[in-house]
This record gives C-alpha cells, sequence and structure tokens, in this order.
C-alpha cells in the first residue's frame, strides 16, 4: 500500500463522521417540533370541548316527565283481578267394562242430551258370555219346573229340590250380570251438555280407570280468581263482579260471587273465589282469559297512586320516583303497595297524601335526576 494513501483515507472518514452527526441532530429537532405540536393540538381540543360542556344548557340535561299526586281515596271502585272461565259442573265418564273401542259417536264441543249414545266398545265377547248364561238360567229354570211337582207331592227328597232352587238362582244371577257387563260396552250421556274432551278413537282399549269422554256444563259458568290473603276478607258472597272477556271482543258482564276458598295456596298465600256468570247462549268457553272488577262500597280512606307510577325491581320490591320540593329533580323511594281499585293503587307507606309522584318517563330516571316536568 502507498503512505501517500492513508492521510486521504482518515480525512474521508472524519468528514462523513461529521455530517452523520449533523443528521442525528436534525432528526431530533424535528421529532420535538413533532411532540410540541401534538401536545398543542391536544390542549386547543380539549380546550375546545371543556368550552362547548360549560355552554350546554342545564334544561337540556333534564329529563321530560309527567307527573300525578299521590291522594286519599274513599276506596269506592273495584277491586282488579285476572281470572280463568270454568264450567259449572264437570262429568268424566269412562266404560264399565275392559275393551275395544268400536264406535265413537260424538267429537269435542258437541252438544248431547241426557241418555244419548256417545260411544260403544266391541260386545263380541260379553254377548256370547251373556248368551251362554242365558242356555245355563234356562237349564236350571226347566229342572226347578220338573222337581218341583215332585217336592209338592212329597216325593223329592227336600235336599234335591233345594239344589235345584239354588243352581237356579244363580244362573239367574250369572245371566243378569252378563247383562249388565253387555250393556256396559255402550257409554251414555247422564245429563245434558256438551263433550268438553274426547280420549277416545275406534281401536283404542278402554278401561274403567280412564276417563274416556268428559261432560262439562256451562249454562252457568265461574271466573275463578286468586285473591291475596291481605284482601280475602273484604270479599263477601252476593258481591258483584264486572266480568271483560279478551276472546269476546270485550264483551262485559255481570257476575256474583258464590263460592269463596276457606284453603290457602300453599306458595302464593291466595285464596280461590268463584264469580257466577249466566251462559244460556253459550257464548262464554271455559279456559278464556277474564279482568274481573270485584265491585266494593266502603268508606275507609285509602292512598291511591296511579297505576303508572308504581314499579317493581328485581327483589321484587315496589317503588316510585317522588318530584322534589324544587320541582327540579326526583328522590328513588321505595313503598308497600295494597289493594287494587280502578283508579290505581293503594299505597301504605313510603310516600305522603299530595306527594308528586312520576307517571310517564319514569324509565329513564335514577335517584336524583334532574326533570322537567311537561304536564299539559
Amino acid at each position: 500500500m502507498s503512505k501517500g494513501l492513508i492521510p486521504n483515507f482518515f480525512v474521508n472518514y472524519s468528514t462523513m463522521k461529521q455530517i452523520m452527526s449533523n443528521i442525528q441532530k436534525d432528526e431530533m429537532k424535528i421529532s420535538k417540533l413533532i411532540i410540541m405540536f401534538s401536545i398543542l393540538t391536544a390542549g386547543v381540543y380539549f380546550t375546545g370541548c371543556s368550552g362547548n360542556d360549560s355552554e350546554t344548557p342545564l334544561k337540556d340535561k333534564a329529563v321530560a316527565v309527567q307527573v300525578a299526586p299521590v291522594s286519599f281515596s274513599d276506596g269506592k271502585g273495584a277491586l282488579l283481578y285476572s281470572g280463568t272461565i270454568e264450567e259449572s259442573e264437570t262429568i268424566p265418564l269412562s266404560f264399565s267394562e275392559l275393551g275395544t273401542v268400536a264406535r265413537v259417536y260424538v267429537q269435542e264441543g258437541q252438544a248431547v242430551k241426557k241418555g244419548q249414545l256417545l260411544a260403544e266398545l266391541n260386545d263380541e265377547t260379553y254377548r256370547n258370555a251373556y248368551d251362554m248364561s242365558l242356555a245355563t238360567e234356562r237349564q236350571a229354570q226347566d229342572a226347578y219346573n220338573r222337581l218341583l211337582p215332585m217336592h209338592n207331592n212329597g216325593t223329592l227328597p227336600e235336599i234335591k229340590f233345594i239344589e235345584a232352587e239354588t243352581a237356579l238362582q244363580q244362573a239367574k244371577s250369572s245371566s243378569a250380570i252378563s247383562k249388565k257387563s253387555l250393556r256396559d260396552c255402550k257409554l251414555y250421556s247422564p245429563t245434558d251438555g256438551i263433550v268438553g274432551k274426547k280420549s277416545i278413537d275406534p281401536g283404542m282399549t278402554a278401561t274403567a280407570s280412564f276417563a274416556s269422554i268428559t261432560i262439562v256444563k256451562i249454562q252457568k259458568v265461574y271466573a275463578v280468581v286468586s285473591v291475596p290473603e291481605n284482601e280475602i276478607s273484604s270479599v263477601k258472597k252476593s258481591d258483584k263482579a264486572g266480568i271483560t272477556i279478551a276472546a269476546l271482543n270485550n264483551a262485559d258482564f255481570t257476575g256474583t260471587v258464590e263460592e269463596i276458598g276457606v284453603v290457602a295456596d300453599p306458595i302464593s298465600h291466595t285464596y280461590k273465589i268463584k264469580i257466577a256468570l249466566n251462559n244460556t247462549d253459550g257464548k262464554i268457553k271455559p279456559g278464556m282469559i277474564c279482568n274481573v272488577n270485584l265491585l266494593k262500597e266502603n268508606s275507609q280512606m285509602r292512598l291511591i297512586a296511579p297505576f303508572q307510577a308504581v314499579s317493581v325491581d328485581e327483589n321484587g320490591n315496589s317503588f316510585v320516583y317522588a318530584v322534589n320540593d324544587d320541582n327540579k329533580s326526583v328522590s328513588f323511594k321505595q313503598v308497600k303497595t295494597g289493594v287494587l281499585f280502578n283508579n290505581g293503587i293503594e299505597i301504605t307507606s313510603g310516600v305522603k297524601n299530595g306527594e308528586l309522584v312520576v307517571i310517564n318517563g319514569r324509565h329513564k330516571l335514577s335517584d336524583k335526576s334532574l326533570i322537567r316536568i311537561i304536564n299539559n
């Protein structure tokens, strides 16, 4: 290698190192400028947002609601319940004998008369048994008729005549049993009514423990409702009730309380009551859902709140949103409820007479929420 080349190499290396150092310094300056610009931009953004929040009108945060007062009422009105229509009488019919169903003459919903033939079994076996018993009876009767003159003349031992007489009685009893079994192969209606349920068809096997056809009587029906134990004492026999049945285009009927249960349901602690309705035209069908307004007249003063004001939380506790004195906010208040009336629900504790409660818009509220009352 030439010695003259070494200085030039060190000169070029030194120059390149200086150039790289300058480039790194420039990059650091650019990075600092980018960071400062980002901070400045963020500050301007948050300052702008803060300014917009301060300018938001307070009234825009308030929830528009409608309110109504809680007030005392004399209790005149109606206790409200939901009930189900039931037939006045149910008659399950079954064959007395075991056998195969041969024919069924009725369908569900068909009106039947007392004594009408509903269905019958294949009676071949029972008919043969009856014919056999009749033959035995005729034979026994013939033997008895032959021995009777001899018994009257005293030429027949008494024991022989008693045997013949016993055989005749046994044959007659056997014939009667066979005749009844043959007759029981036919199922007749014991009363006028409607076929409520048909559980058999030809070819099926019928047994005595199996209800083949159910007859219901619906000239009079019952609206059956469950009354809570704290309200049952106010229900009396002969109380009038208004019944509304949605299935009949919300038709209205009037009924009378006929039965009041004396044993409470062990789970719901409610008592069954039956309200009789006249149904001579047969329009009301068992199983229909109905709304029952049990009309009551009494002078007991009760604190009543509108239905719309009372809600129930996930624990089953009732609550309302009561308007505070400033008329600009609400408070969450748990309440205890009592009897339902057609003009509201009884409040036994939690709010006072005259206190305003939210009836519309409460689903948007929480405790201490701001409100704006928009009652017309």
